[in-house]
């Protein structure tokens, strides 16, 4: 009688296969956890066979998914677009990879990965959440398609980068002696904040793409979209505030100006509950 098949990350026994295709990990956690570890302990190119063509690995193939990610939008991503990425079969990365899904979990882990966890305790909580949004703000400029991932949700989910993340944030608020649902409420204040101005973000570098696609298929892009949003007429006061704030438009000062006005409602909040006040 053979053995059991165990998780090559915490050994559990492996329940069977779904489709045929064997099981390496009992969980996602569990397969993020050793691609992190992989990535710490050799993040070296991969070896080259005899033949002159690289190894697969799943380094490489979360690269591969995050290049396509990165160019044409999580939509595009595919087992099969990220084999012919790699110039080899789609059935060479079930080897490696079991699902899209699971592909897609990797390269949060990953990409959370590129811009390091501060390595030293904030100046004050202020600057610990200016940093923690700042660090937020260049992912998502880095990598458009990580926002719905990533998203506050009342749904059960678990990455250990974004946790990881979650607390490097949470801590900025240690020494100040809040009850964890306080500082629950301003984390949740803070990153509704955050991720509520990438939604404009993401949402304008997705409709730029479509646009450069569109444009390279020939469609042509319509001039003055927007100018009614600044003639003076029936609507004068949209005319005038989109002309004085939005002309052009400038995201990272209205990020930067946006969070100061969240981060003084804090420090607001803070003061009067250190006064006693009501």
């Amino acid at each position: 009688m053979s053995a059991q098949p165990t998780c090559a990350s915490c050994g559990r026994v492996l329940e069977p296969a779904e489709r045929g295709r064997p099981r390496i990990y009992c969980s996602r956690a569990c397969q993020a956890r050793v691609y992190r570890t992989r990535r710490a302990e050799a993040p070296v190119r991969a070896p080259e066979k005899d033949d002159g063509t690289r190894q697969l690995t799943v380094e490489r193939i979360v690269r591969a998914g995050i290049v396509i990610a990165d160019a044409e939008g999580l939509d595009a991503l595919s087992m099969r677009r990220a084999a012919t990425e790699l110039g080899t079969g789609a059935m060479s990365l079930y080897r490696h990879v079991a699902s899209k899904d699971d592909l897609v979990t990797l390269m949060v882990e990953a990409a959370l990965a590129e811009i390091p966890l501060p390595d030293s305790p904030p100046r004050n909580w202020r600057h610990g959440l200016e940093r923690a949004a700042q660090r937020d703000w260049d992912l998502y400029h880095r990598h458009p398609w990580i926002l719905p991932r990533v998203m506050m949700t009342t749904r059960a989910y678990f990455s250990p980068a974004l946790a990881a993340d979650s607390e490097s944030a949470f801590s900025s608020f240690d020494g100040l002696d809040l009850e964890p649902a306080d500082a629950f409420r301003y984390m949740f204040m803070f990153a509704s904040y955050v991720q509520g101005v990438a939604l404009i973000l993401v949402s304008d570098a997705e409709a730029e793409r479509q646009s450069r696609t569109a444009t390279g298929e020939g469609a042509k892009t319509p001039d003055g979209a927007q100018d009614p949003l600044y003639e003076p007429g029936a609507y004068p006061r949209l005319a005038r505030a989109m002309r004085a704030g939005a002309d052009p438009w400038d995201l990272d000062a209205l990020f930067a100006t946006g969070l100061s006005g969240v981060l003084d409602g804090i420090a607001a909040d803070l003061a009067r509950r250190h006064t006693g006040g009501a």
